[in-house]
């Protein structure tokens, strides 16, 4: 009679490995479960809680930069929760198969949210000299928008060219505005910094408003919030550092200071 911890572990790693096969691969069978003519897609269609639950994930994997489907991404955390799951049940143990089972739905979303944080913390770093490259271009003359798109050809990154392909959408006869386009953007990464933007540019077609002014100031306050943002992450590495060196450290050394007279005292006291 073959052991049931052996068991359920051999079931769980080929668990693991079938499902790390089906997500890396994507297979026919997958492809076909997430076709509009699928059984979950229909499902979805029928329950609004779902394809609420689904566009909302779909849109912070959009956030993070990711390129897969929610689908994907449930599968993925229920294989995860699965196979943990299954091997608690090979310790014996339901609280832990309870705590894998749980890890398992949890980690995909954390680790969601840290490449939401990053990627937003990384626009944001592009946006402030993007928009002093725009101020420079602007004072040399032209409208706002060509040298948005000279700026947006002459540097590189992920921001830069998103607003390349926004400026080149907009172009297109019987589209949006750009400064439409921008303010849509801005809600999707949830940067007001971009949709400020949108609205100097807006004001400044509709109104005659100067942009310069307008570009810079916005510059100057994304400026001073990452100062601020630096100091207050410096305050917390330099609080991360002395609080271990103060325990390893300083007790450690008053301990020999103060060993002497401590043992003197006990001498005394007896």
């Amino acid at each position: 009679m073959p052991d049931l911890g052996v068991v359920v572990e051999s079931l769980a790693a080929g668990g693991l490995c079938g499902g790390a096969v089906l997500i890396a691969g994507g297979g026919r069978r997958l492809d076909a479960i997430t076709t509009p003519t699928g059984l979950a897609p229909a499902m979805i269609a029928r329950s609004p809680h779902v394809r609420s639950v689904r566009d909302r994930l779909g849109r912070d994997i959009e956030r993070a930069g990711w390129h897969e489907r929610p689908e994907r991404v449930v599968v993925f955390a229920a294989t995860l929760a699965a196979c943990l799951a299954a091997l608690g049940l090979g310790t014996g143990s339901l609280l832990i198969s309870g705590v894998g089972l749980a890890v398992g739905f949890i980690l995909p979303l954390i680790v969601l949210r840290d490449a939401i944080v990053r990627r937003r913390r990384r626009l944001e770093g592009e946006l402030v000299p993007l928009l002093e490259l725009f101020t420079l271009e602007l004072s040399g003359g032209g409208g706002a928008i060509s040298a948005l798109g000279a700026v947006t050809t002459q540097v590189r990154g992920e921001l830069a060219s998103d607003l390349r392909r926004l400026l080149i959408a907009s172009q297109l006869a019987g589209s949006t505005s750009f400064e439409s386009r921008l303010v849509e953007y801005s809600e999707r990464l949830e940067i007001p910094a971009i949709a400020s933007l949108a609205t100097i540019l807006a004001a400044s077609r509709e109104y005659g408003t100067g942009v310069v002014q307008g570009v810079r100031a916005l510059a100057t306050d994304l400026r001073r919030a990452q100062r601020r943002a630096l100091i207050v992450h410096s305050r917390r590495a330099l609080n991360h550092v002395l609080l271990p060196a103060a325990v390893g450290v300083l007790l450690p050394f008053l301990a020999i200071l103060m060993f002497p007279a401590v043992t003197a005292l006990q001498h005394n006291l007896r």
